[in-house]
């Protein structure tokens, strides 16, 4: 296995110890976020090194079981219920987040943070807009620790480049508008994070799976609102996805440039295939 940060080392070590309990689950998990974008591309030679603290994963209570309820496992398996719902401290204070997308919730009110897929905790899930491609848009990938002395491996829905690239945008637009009110809420990464899909992934790769979330009308919207959210502010190189990439690239002048030419050419490609 490749080298890794050791904080993203110990991200992998405490996911594994997440997919160890939610064994019976994992048919119902997706792996989303950062560990799942770097499972896609690698390290694009960046002066940024592939790095993240955490890791995240989407459930689809579809067909959900109710054994093993999940909080009481996650607790006696060693993890520990933070502030916010769907946050778990495993060892070393490393978190696993545990989203549920809207239309699964168990909930239409605007207001709630927790998932209610009882006979599951309150605690076990956060509602994430955002999420809904990646539920049917991932393909199976074997999940290992970085180095031998951890022999553990599962076999993980991953969510599809496409979902990934739809998720980041989701994140990154409502952090924008509650940047309104509180300016540190945008987060350079989830842009460079784009980045990484833009230029590791053939463009007719995002280009297919972007059409297959139109299959389904609880993923089709949120795929075409954060296409059109890279259309508006990652088609120039003055724009904030851009801008934002390039900041979390300690300032290198070629990503802007970069990434506003490879979300023209996906976008261009978009809108050929829907003529």
């Amino acid at each position: 296995m490749p080298e890794a940060a050791p904080e993203y080392a110990a991200a992998r070590r405490v996911l594994l110890d997440a997919l160890c309990i939610l064994e019976p689950h994992l048919a119902n998990l997706v792996l989303v976020g950062a560990q799942a974008v770097y499972l896609h591309t690698g390290d694009r030679g960046l002066a940024v090194p592939i790095m993240t603290t955490d890791a995240d994963l989407a459930l689809d209570t579809a067909q959900l079981s109710d054994h093993p309820e999940i909080a009481a496992a996650l607790v006696e398996g060693g993890f520990a219920p933070g502030a916010n719902p769907g946050h778990w401290i495993g060892r070393g204070d490393v978190a696993v987040d545990i989203m549920v997308v809207p239309h699964q919730a168990g909930t239409t009110s605007k207001t709630a943070r927790s998932a209610r897929i009882p006979p599951h905790s309150k605690k076990v899930g956060r509602i994430a807009r955002g999420l809904e491609p990646a539920l049917i848009d991932h393909t199976p990938m074997v999940i290992r620790a970085f180095g031998p002395s951890d022999p553990r491996a599962f076999t993980l829905n991953v969510a599809g480049p496409g979902a990934l690239l739809v998720a980041k945008a989701i994140k990154i637009a409502e952090r924008a508008e509650d940047a309104r009110k509180q300016s540190n809420r945008l987060r350079q990464k989830d842009a460079l994070d784009m980045f990484r899909l833009l230029q590791g992934i053939p463009t007719e790769q995002l280009v297919a799976g972007l059409h297959s979330h139109r299959a389904r009308n609880d993923a089709a919207a949120v795929s075409r609102e954060g296409v059109e959210f890279v259309a508006a502010h990652g088609t120039w190189e003055e724009g904030m996805l851009p801008s934002l990439a390039t900041e979390a690239a300690f300032g290198d002048l070629s990503v802007a440039p970069a990434f506003a030419a490879l979300a023209r050419q996906l976008i261009a490609a978009l809108d050929r295939d829907s003529q």
